[in-house]
């Protein structure tokens, strides 16, 4: 609407009108607050949190088969883990003249060497020479022995170790005897020595003996060194055997007896327990 020119009115008049003038005012400005209050109600929609959750879909067959064996794939215990002992020689490694026959290294049950006779044993030619030598100079030296087992066949073997199992153990057996196939006597390589009155046969108390003693200081002159030392059954897996000798050639077994170390530490070669 138009308003009237106040400053032309009387004094009443213009009071009357400011008066009306001001009743306008606030009731235009009401109906624009209302105006702009239902405005936002009209467009605020406050957010509605809905239940709904949709149904899962079915797995196919061969999706349900994959899940399952996964679960039983998982389910399943892993393999112990299998021992890579004992290593059996081949053919070859066994014939040769350093061969190192332990608990973790056999030699093939079928192994047999080229054997020639001494001193009422059987042993390899190379073996048997030095033997023969062995034997002249310890009686020349008055320490005489005498050879009480040198060759033994796997099946001589199977008999003997058996034989320690029935009487000792096995567990007592292990440490005195070698089971087939881990026995140096097979290479024919190797002898077990003793007094000619049979004393201390087999027994530790040999090397305190005239012969025991001379084998100790002297064997590797001939090729031979005594192979179970004392002190040493943690490294070898056997106890102390002064009567048992294994041949390797005066070098080598020079070599190995001023290395202080036994045969298997000398070529690094594995050993100890089965």
């Amino acid at each position: 609407m138009k308003l009237p020119e106040i400053h032309k009115l009387s004094k009443r008049t213009r009071i009357i009108s400011l008066i009306v003038i001001g009743l306008v005012l606030i009731v235009t400005t009401g109906v624009a607050s209302a105006v702009l209050i239902r405005g936002e109600d009209s467009v605020y929609e406050p957010d509605v949190v809905s239940n709904y959750q949709p149904e899962p879909e079915e797995e196919s067959e061969e999706v349900l088969e994959e899940k399952m064996a996964v679960e039983e794939k998982d389910s399943t215990p892993e393999p112990e883990p299998v021992s890579q002992w004992p290593v059996t020689y081949s053919v070859k490694e066994a014939n040769s003249l350093t061969v190192v026959v332990n608990k973790k290294h056999k030699l093939p049950s079928s192994y047999t060497p080229s054997l020639v006779s001494v001193a009422g044993g059987q042993m390899k030619p190379e073996a048997a020479s030095a033997m023969q030598e062995l034997l002249n100079a310890a009686s020349e030296a008055g320490a005489p022995m005498n050879i009480i087992s040198s060759y033994r066949s796997y099946q001589t073997q199977v008999s003997t170790y058996q034989y320690w199992v029935d009487t000792q153990g096995q567990a007592q057996a292990d440490r005195e005897s070698a089971r087939p196939g881990h026995s140096e006597h097979q290479t024919g390589l190797a002898a077990d020595m003793g007094n000619p009155d049979g004393s201390c046969r087999l027994l530790a108390c040999f090397g305190d003996g005239a012969a025991g003693k001379w084998l100790a200081s002297n064997a590797h002159e001939y090729g031979f060194i005594v192979r179970y030392e004392e002190g040493k059954e943690n490294l070898t897996g056997y106890i102390y055997e002064p009567w048992h000798i294994r041949y390797l050639g005066v070098e080598t077994a020079t070599a190995v007896k001023n290395s202080g170390l036994t045969l298997d530490q000398y070529y690094g070669v594995e050993a100890g327990g089965y």
